[in-house]
């Protein structure tokens, strides 16, 4: 997890992390630079590019202190700063030294190329970015290495097979990879440049520019290199100069960055501002992050979202996490793109200000979890009982019923061999048994019906309609079968509403009306009765209404004096 928090020590402050304790040893090092190629009669002009780009290369790497994120392209930097002047060891006296600088020739270029496609965090993005990179130092490197065991000029200490026409092959070859790198490097930031939004194109797109714009005289000198296996040195000149570009992108792309903190001042504005718009939309559109998620942190450590839905906080590194605390207490986490940590003034101002407004936002999510865990504990307590009403359902209609089906007819072989009075008492039981069975038989139905279990809700609302004693008109269809708790919540609905038609409605028919549209089921019972029925604290429908309320359904009653009722429910049951 990716933190905004940066926290400064005195021991990590080392040479190699930090440009302010590097630029006095690069200051020396170019002036012993400069001093080697003035002694060896070099074009002032080269002295003073090489001199002027390790310079800004290092002096770019200083505006980078304030992003953690960038220490490992701050790294990169110094060592291409240091590498460019090592090349230039070419300059000195001694075969030694200038055969160092001949094995180092190009390893500041790919080190440049490096710090361009791992640009700003230091991790390379895609695959094709790790074999141009991998390329690029085995051509400079080991290029350089191949060309020094080869090359016949007498400065050469490693020169153990010299030969002119390896070394302009091996020139050539070289000159033909650094052309095809530099292609790779020009199409891959292409890809690059148009993904960028926001924070990140702020403080990525005029690097990634910049470097763009050093192809073209970088591959004129490659060209010369390999058509006349040396090259030119007034375009090496040249490319070296262009490359200045690279730093001086680096610092446009800080300086555009900076440039957000005066969005800080209508930050406090947007945020408090109220609209339709959530808090989290607001600090989207104000930070330039449409990725951008705010979570709020519940007081025993959870995260939920607006709506008060779990929320799990990332754990790779292509999201940063940043805390937002109230009163010194951490109340919510913006999860967002880590570009943003490129502009730690504009996430400061956030964090700053959002606490004006963040403590009642946090409430209301708190209060919408507690919400949903309500209605969910609830889904279970219906899910449950309707679980248990199945399990009567079954022993009754397996158990006890069976036996009295076996007792009656029991009863009626023995009716049939009695003599005398006895028949006449084995009927009466028989009767009194079947009566038995059918009260048992509408007592199972009323629990859990057997016939929605094994057919479905519109046969068993049809067989509703037949056993109510007036008329009924089942209207509409839902086709395919619907989820068990859905189904029984419109049964137990139509079973309820009819109940109540032709007990307190004085109504002459009734109409039930089910359709299933856009995920929803809609069920409609009417009656042209007298009309005036509400929902009743401890009556069958407000019983209902919280069986449907547990579905996330709505139970509408329209009931006008003399105008008959109409019950109207609207329940989820997916597609």
């Amino acid at each position: 997890m990716t933190s905004s928090t940066v926290v400064a020590s005195s021991h990590t402050r080392t040479a190699l992390r930090d440009p302010v304790l590097v630029l006095p040893f690069v200051v020396a090092a170019g002036l012993g630079i400069g001093w080697l190629g003035s002694d060896a009669k070099v074009s002032g002009t080269r002295v003073a590019v090489d001199l002027a780009l390790a310079w800004a290369l290092v002096g770019a790497s200083l505006l980078a202190l304030g992003r953690a994120r960038w220490r490992r392209s701050r790294v990169l930097l110094i060592a291409s700063a240091f590498a460019l002047l090592a090349a230039d060891l070419r300059w000195a006296r001694a075969d030694s030294l200038w055969t160092l600088g001949f094995l180092l020739e190009l390893l500041w270029l790919a080190l440049l190329v490096h710090f361009v496609l791992t640009f700003p965090d230091g991790r390379a993005r895609s695959n094709p970015a790790r074999v141009v990179i991998a390329g690029t130092y085995a051509a400079a490197l080991g290029g350089l290495v191949v060309g020094a065991l080869v090359d016949p000029r007498p400065r050469d200490v490693l020169g153990v097979a010299a030969s002119e026409r390896l070394t302009g092959a091996v020139d050539r070859t070289e000159g033909i990879l650094g052309i095809a790198i530099a292609v790779a490097v020009v199409l891959l930031v292409a890809r690059r440049l148009p993904l960028l939004q926001g924070a990140a194109r702020r403080a990525q797109a005029p690097l990634l520019a910049a470097a763009a714009l050093t192809v073209p005289t970088t591959l004129l000198w490659l060209v010369s290199v390999t058509v006349t296996g040396e090259g030119s040195p007034t375009l090496e000149t040249i490319a070296r100069g262009v490359g200045l570009l690279v730093p001086l992108g680096l610092v446009a792309g800080v300086t555009w960055s900076r440039m957000g903190r005066s969005e800080a001042s209508d930050l406090v504005v947007e945020l408090q501002t109220e609209g339709a718009a959530s808090l989290g939309e607001r600090l989207a559109r104000a930070l330039g992050d449409p990725t951008l998620e705010l979570a709020y942190r519940l007081d025993d450590g959870r995260y939920v979202d607006a709506t008060g839905q779990p929320v799990e906080l990332p754990q790779h590194p292509n999201r940063a996490v940043t805390p937002l605390t109230a009163r010194g207490e951490e109340v919510a986490a913006l999860v967002h793109d880590p570009a943003l940590l490129d502009e730690p003034a504009v996430v400061e101002s956030v964090r700053a200000t959002v606490g004006l407004v963040l403590e009642n936002e946090r409430l209301a999510a708190e209060v919408r979890s507690q919400l949903a865990e309500v209605r969910a504990s609830r889904a279970r307590i219906v899910a449950a009982t309707d679980a248990e009403r199945r399990r009567i359902e079954r022993n009754l209609h397996d158990g006890a019923q069976q036996r009295l089906v076996t007792l009656s007819i029991a009863l009626g072989l023995e009716a049939s061999r009695a003599h005398g009075a006895k028949p006449d008492v084995l009927s009466r039981a028989q009767d009194e048994v079947e009566e038995a069975i059918a009260e048992l038989r509408e007592l199972a139905r009323g629990i859990h019906p057997t016939l929605l279990r094994e057919e479905g809700l519109e046969a068993a609302v049809e067989a509703l309609a037949r056993r109510t004693p007036l008329p009924v008109i089942v209207e509409g269809s839902i086709g395919d079968r619907l989820p068990d708790a859905v189904e029984l919540a419109a049964y137990f609905l139509v079973s309820e509403a009819l109940t109540n038609v032709v007990k307190h409605a004085s109504a002459s028919e009734a109409t039930v009306r089910l359709a299933r549209e856009a995920g929803t089921l809609r069920v409609v019972v009417t009656d042209d009765g007298v009309g005036g029925a509400h929902l009743a604290a401890d009556s069958g429908l407000a019983g209902l209404r919280d069986r449907l309320e547990a579905l996330d359904a709505q139970l509408l009653v329209e009931s006008k004096p003399r105008h008959g009722t109409s019950i109207n429910a609207e329940i989820p049951c997916g597609s």
